[in-house]
């Protein structure tokens, strides 16, 4: 059985990991909106991004493979 003392410390490490985990995922949202979709949309547009070269086309291509087969 856990003392007081141990569950205590779980729980603080429990709450400081997901303080951490928060700030991360907010961090990321302001990557994604103030450095990656600028970037996306100049490469988008045909400009050189990260030596990406300029005119470079931006094309998404999605693979349809069959799957596995039953014999």
């Amino acid at each position: 059985m856990l003392s007081r003392d141990s569950r205590q410390e779980q729980k603080l490490k429990a709450i400081r990991r997901a303080q951490f985990r928060l700030k991360q995922r907010l961090e990321a949202i302001d990557f994604e909106n103030d450095v990656l979709m600028p970037e996306i949309e100049a490469l988008k547009s045909g400009k050189a991004v990260l030596g990406l070269s300029e005119g470079m086309a931006f094309d998404v291509v999605i693979e349809n493979t069959p799957g596995p087969t039953k014999e």
